[in-house]
């Protein structure tokens, strides 16, 4: 099954580039482009991608403030954001967001696809460049303690619920969370799903939201 992606940014050499790369990829449909954010968001309504290409740095509009109109009209969009900013406070910012994968713009193509490639597992992609930052995030993460079980409105979420829909909240599919707290796939969904229905989260930014909301993404 191919993926429909959609690429922006007002610079048209990155575009011509990007374009080559994406029409290389044999399980990619691209289905087209934009420089502007008005352009981004018409493409969105009309193209339905499943993934969007995105500069942090388009005029008249953040890249940051483009993915969340986006995401407001198309929450099941994965974006991966293309930049000059190394700042941890902008990835910080993107990951809040519900963005997915994080790249410089000064690296190679390798790492766009595999930004790609790790968003369409239901991961979340950070460049390698940034690693400190990352492990980081990972080390802190897996050193913090678990939060109480969450009196919500249709219940309470279990310890395990909660273990299963943090690591969900940080980008991990569930093959990784089986692996990480060893459980069986089938087991984890079936948390995931309790703790969703809970929670009436109804979609992937819905965890990533209600993780950052919750301290589980930015203040570990």
């Amino acid at each position: 099954m191919t993926a429909r992606i959609i690429l922006v940014d007002d610079h048209p050499i990155i575009l011509t580039g990007l374009r080559a790369l994406v029409l290389g990829l044999p399980d990619l449909e691209f289905v087209g482009q934009a420089t502007s954010a008005s352009q981004a968001l018409a493409l969105v309504r009309d193209r339905t991608p499943d993934i969007v290409i995105l500069d942090m740095g388009l005029p008249g509009m953040s890249g940051l403030t483009l993915a969340e109109r986006i995401l407001e009209g198309a929450p099941a969009t994965l974006i991966v954001m293309l930049t000059h900013y190394e700042e941890s406070s902008y990835v910080q910012k993107a990951l809040k967001t519900g963005i997915r994968g994080y790249v410089l713009k000064a690296s190679s193509s390798d790492k766009v696809t595999q930004a790609i490639r790790t968003v369409l597992s239901g991961g979340i992609y950070i460049d390698s460049e940034l690693e400190e930052y990352r492990s980081e995030w990972i080390r802190k993460l897996s050193q913090a303690p678990s939060p109480a079980p969450a009196a919500v409105p249709n219940g309470t979420l279990t310890n395990r619920e909660v273990q299963v829909l943090r690591l969900a909240a940080v980008g991990h599919s569930n093959k990784e969370i089986a692996r990480r707290v060893g459980l069986g796939i089938k087991s984890v969904e079936t948390y995931r799903y309790r703790a969703c229905k809970k929670l009436m989260l109804h979609s992937r930014l819905d965890i990533i939201r209600y993780g950052a909301s919750h301290g589980w993404i930015l203040d570990i």
